[in-house]
């Protein structure tokens, strides 16, 4: 899905280290070139929208679950960060490297409404 890769690259040109659009079963539609791999991709998606989610395994290393709010979760390691943005259909997800959340909620959360708003 090439179309997909132009929000990818809006996120990564932000100073996003890493981002992905994931369809609701698990699909990859569009990453960046270095983009970790996420343990059971499919269910941890959905996970982090429950009501007690646990962290979130990325390259075997446990991302530890921060908060989440109606359409973001987000997660910590050190001083990385990893945010969800939940859309009708899918999910976006970028992680930042010595990079606090609220830049990744920020940045990603306006992406994830405007890609809402047209029906994903």
């Amino acid at each position: 899905m090439a179309g997909w890769d132009q929000y990818v690259t809006n996120l990564t040109s932000q100073g996003i280290t890493h981002a992905g659009i994931f369809g609701a079963d698990g699909s990859r539609w569009a990453a960046s070139a270095t983009f970790p791999n996420i343990d059971n991709l499919k269910e941890e998606l959905p996970r982090a929208f429950s009501t007690q989610p646990a962290g979130i395994l990325v390259n075997n290393e446990k991302y530890i679950f921060i908060r989440n709010q109606d359409n973001f979760a987000v997660f910590r390691k050190a001083a990385d960060g990893m945010v969800i943005v939940k859309l009708n259909q899918a999910y976006i997800v970028s992680i930042g490297v010595n990079q606090k959340p609220e830049m990744l909620v920020a940045a990603t959360s306006k992406i994830g409404e405007y890609l809402k708003n047209c029906g994903y």
